[in-house]
């Protein structure tokens, strides 16, 4: 995958990267989950955290990701502490969900700054996060993966203890991009929620495609006809189909929306943000809606776990619990539209 660069999707052109366009990146990481969900989740996340070279200078980016060979695990939850010395920051926290940590490289970690009186303030009052950017030999791994979908994704916690990080090795967040080009123009959070939201779509069309060859195949006990002929199953394939393409086209929408207002040299507004991610988790929900249907259809043959079906149930619903991706954007996103301010600052 690496020497594929399926890792490197949204690396700058200056380092060699495709720079690709949102739209074309769901479309890589959808036929990857297709095959298998966790290799779809493990591309995604290497993928889409490659998006930070854009925020870093030249030489220091050149420096992590210039081989082509760079693997970012990591996390954004705030959940580290960074205390300020001289050129840089002294580490220590604990990540959880370190999605493709073990066959990583570099990691990076959100972390509230502290100086000698405590939690350093930002601009707007709140206190100040930078992500810190280490080498993956720098932390300990802790087991914690034990789950029932995207087993495959080994997203286990992380820790590291009182490890210095350069100060060019880390990142104000909210982020400002470094590199030119529309794609670094796009809020870090609306791009990484984007990238999240394409593994359960190539999970749900793949478990759609599987049931309509084995509906052909499948005669149902007691049923005089295949499983393809009864208009219980035509229906549910019908809704599973409407309801997948509904829900990547509002991605695919809101995406290119997002895109040509970056392009333009317009920051994007907070109700464009609002439905960017109102489309990434109608995507999951969606998803998750079309595998059930497909899953309820397949009978007994679902419950093998040497078939396709019983993993894709699991491995949607395991997509749908990730923040980018949950119910909880539906509120946030109402909040927006009806011109109240997010309870959560950054969307």
């Amino acid at each position: 995958m690496s020497a594929a660069g399926l890792f490197s999707l949204w690396l700058p052109k200056v380092l060699n990267g495709p720079e690709l366009h949102p739209v074309d990146y769901v479309r890589v990481i959808e036929e990857l989950a297709g095959h298998d969900g966790s290799v779809g989740w493990c591309a995604t996340v290497a993928a889409g955290l490659g998006i930070i070279s854009g925020y870093l200078q030249s030489d220091v980016a050149r420096q992590i990701y210039g081989s082509g060979s760079a693997i970012m695990a990591g996390s954004a939850h705030p959940t580290g502490k960074a205390f300020v010395v001289d050129g840089g920051y002294r580490v220590t926290g604990r990540w959880g969900y370190g999605s493709g940590i073990q066959h990583s490289n570099w990691v990076v970690g959100n972390c509230i700054v502290h100086d000698r009186g405590g939690p350093r303030p930002g601009p707007n009052g709140v206190p100040e996060m930078r992500l810190a950017i280490l080498p993956s030999s720098a932390v300990e791994v802790i087991d914690t993966w034990n789950v029932s979908g995207l087993r495959g994704t080994g997203s286990h916690d992380w820790r590291v203890a009182d490890n210095f990080v350069q100060e060019d090795h880390t990142i104000s967040f909210p982020c400002r991009p470094l590199q030119p080009g529309a794609l670094y123009a796009v809020p870090l959070l609306s791009a990484l929620s984007i990238s999240i939201a394409a593994v359960p779509l190539g999970i749900a069309r793949a478990s759609i495609d599987a049931m309509i060859e084995l509906a052909a195949a499948k005669t149902p006990e007691y049923s005089p006809v295949p499983l393809r002929d009864k208009a219980t199953f035509q229906s549910d394939l019908g809704r599973a189909e409407a309801q997948l393409r509904s829900a990547r086209s509002f991605l695919f929408e809101t995406a290119c929306d997002l895109w040509d207002e970056t392009a333009s040299g317009a920051a994007p507004s907070m109700r464009r943000r609002a439905l960017v991610r109102l489309a990434c988790s109608q995507a999951a929900q969606a998803s998750a809606q079309a595998v059930d249907l497909m899953h309820n259809a397949g009978g007994g043959t679902s419950l093998y776990e040497t078939g396709q079906l019983a993993r894709r149930f699991r491995d949607v619903h395991a997509c749908t619990q990730h923040v980018a991706t949950s119910t909880s954007s539906y509120e946030l996103g109402g909040r927006v539209l009806l011109g109240l301010e997010p309870e959560r600052a950054q969307i």
